[in-house]
């Protein structure tokens, strides 16, 4: 990907076209790999290790660590992947399987300090991987006023003769099927060269195959103020506010859809997990998978429904930002919210954390900065005459300051402390000062 490119990925559904024999001689191929998949990713992680193991012993009894390069004439991953996987795995395009090798090496390396040190186990990589799938083993191909294909290199060429298909050209074809406009204009950007084709994913949901589309642009630049900043409160009654300490103008987004459809639905699923446990032979099948069949069907409504309402909210929020000129946006930082046991439940245990990976991804893509903060006293503090007293909130959506009277919703004042350049050390400095008149 080019420098200063967003990356993005959307999931479409394929329908097989040809280029392995019938639909089950395909599917059988592709599962094969599949299987090699998991093999390869936790082949790689032990080799690496075993490698790293083997130059630590002989740095013990000789001073010196054993030097792969030397040895072999490559560095670690390409002896990896050139002396083991190509002669184990015969079967996989190179340009896959370097890809594949390479993602294990990378999660071995980023954990290698802790893996050595005892303080985390070795990776392991389970059933079902997805099929990589390099930039250059996929093209698509446009068909039309049926939308587009997808032509993907997934086999050797020494495989392709052995099942007597084509060595070059066209590959395994998928018709790819367009459920809305935004996958049909992705397509378009991409076969007209606005978009970039990245490194994709192959991956099958019983009983369908979907390719997972990676995507890269360079972001929109508008008219923005880097200077000027909109600080954005999350909360469960109004689930976004969003204003600025310098504007009387504000942002808001109603809570009530998410928590009306969260409590149907977690109260259907807790009553189906009920009704699983006595339900009729119909729906006994083979076990317990098939038992709470519709429980997981229900889990994946719930989440789709998530995912859904966090796009279109944060979508309308960085709407606001650009048409008031806003280049940042601060936002409480939630990374540690399933360790701090003082954030409110709802944001415990709904996805806020995913909600603000979204706005700052779509952020990214218009050159608006976000910065996290800490959350500490912005919800007592005044934004007013910065005074800070628990009592100024007396109630979850009302605010009133006991130093100067100023009133008004809790959020929207949250969100104006939130918005102020420096705000950590305001406070802290604000907290140093009431501490010495205590």
């Amino acid at each position: 990907m080019g420098k200063g490119k967003i990356s993005k990925v959307m999931k479409y559904e394929l329908k097989y076209l040809d280029g392995c024999g019938d639909f089950s001689e395909m599917q059988s191929e592709l599962w094969a790999l599949q299987r090699q998949t998991r093999e390869i990713l936790n082949k790689t992680i032990q080799i690496a290790f075993n490698w790293d193991y083997k130059s630590i012993e002989n740095h013990k009894k000789t001073e010196e660590y054993l030097d792969v390069k030397k040895k072999t004439g490559k560095s670690l991953e390409g002896y990896i992947y050139k002396e083991i996987m190509v002669r184990d795995y015969p079967n996989f395009a190179g340009g896959n399987l370097s890809a594949t090798v390479r993602k294990a090496f990378g999660k071995y390396k980023s954990s290698k300090k802790d893996i050595l040190s005892g303080k985390m186990s070795l990776p392991s990589y389970k059933r079902d991987q997805p099929l990589i799938i390099r930039a250059d083993c996929i093209r698509i191909i446009d068909n039309n006023k049926n939308g587009a294909i997808a032509d993907i290199t997934f086999l050797s060429i020494k495989r392709k003769e052995e099942k007597g298909l084509k060595k070059t050209g066209e590959n395994v074809r998928f018709e790819i099927k367009i459920n809305d406009n935004t996958q049909r204009n992705i397509l378009n950007n991409i076969l007209s060269g606005k978009y970039g084709l990245g490194q994709s994913q192959l991956v099958y949901k019983r009983p369908k195959w979907f390719l997972y589309i990676t995507y890269n642009f360079a972001p929109e630049y508008y008219d923005i103020d880097p200077d000027k900043i909109l600080g954005v409160d999350l909360g469960e009654t109004i689930a976004i506010y969003a204003s600025s300490i310098n504007e009387y103008g504000s942002f808001r987004i109603e809570g009530g859809e998410i928590t009306a459809f969260a409590k149907k639905n977690e109260a259907r699923k807790r009553s189906m997990q009920k009704q699983a446990a006595h339900c009729g032979e119909g729906r006994i099948g083979h076990g317990t998978k098939t038992r709470v069949a519709d429980v997981y069907k229900l889990g994946n409504k719930i989440a789709n429904f998530r995912d859904t309402i966090n796009h279109r909210y944060s979508r309308a929020l960085i709407e606001y930002a650009l048409k008031n000129h806003y280049g940042t946006i601060q936002m409480e930082d939630l990374s540690g919210i399933k360790k701090n046991t003082e954030f409110p439940k709802f944001l415990q245990h709904w996805t806020y954390y995913d909600l603000q990976s979204k706005i700052e991804n779509k952020a990214a893509e218009y050159g608006i900065k976000v910065v996290k903060i800490k959350p500490d006293y912005t919800s007592q503090r005044c934004s007013e005459c910065g005074n800070i007293d628990k009592a100024n909130r007396p109630s979850q959506s009302k605010f009133c300051c006991t130093e100067c009277g100023f009133s008004c919703n809790a959020d929207l004042n949250a969100a104006k402390n939130i918005s102020i350049k420096n705000i950590e050390k305001i406070i802290k400095k604000e907290m140093d000062a009431k501490s010495k008149e205590t």
